[in-house]
């Protein structure tokens, strides 16, 4: 009988231990990487780049944990070293629920502006990320 309950307290906490370290156990349900594609059809500027074209836009969470920059800009597809055009420490903030991978432009009131991209949103997130001004 001692092995017994001996061997479901084991087992039960390796699951509390197993259950804590997983991605799933954070609470959100978030991953710790998430990215998109996004294609800019019109120049818009990121902070003190201007962006037209297909870029990837990574988002990292352990590396926001640590203090980090945690938002990461490729030019193309893929992540590339060599076509990094941006990275930054986003402010994270509650949004509803984005169906959709989403960027939140400015508003410009002359035709003169360019867009500027204020924050980010990845499919199915109910968190955004504002890019931080200069």
């Amino acid at each position: 009988m001692k092995r017994i309950l001996l061997i479901s307290f084991v087992i039960f906490g390796a699951l509390l231990v197993k259950g804590g370290l997983s991605p799933s156990a954070r609470g959100n349900g978030a991953p710790h990487r998430e990215s998109a594609v996004v294609e800019f059809t019109q120049t818009v500027k990121l902070q003190d780049v201007l962006l037209r074209g297909q870029y990837l836009i990574v988002h990292d969470e352990e590396r926001m944990a640590n203090g980090e920059a945690c938002t990461y800009i490729y030019h193309g597809s893929r992540v590339n070293p060599a076509k990094l055009v941006a990275s930054f420490h986003c402010i994270p903030v509650e949004r509803a629920r984005a169906d959709g991978f989403k960027v939140i432009l400015s508003r410009y009131s002359t035709p003169y502006e360019m867009p500027e991209v204020k924050e980010y949103q990845f499919a199915g997130s109910t968190e955004g990320h504002q890019v931080p001004g200069p």
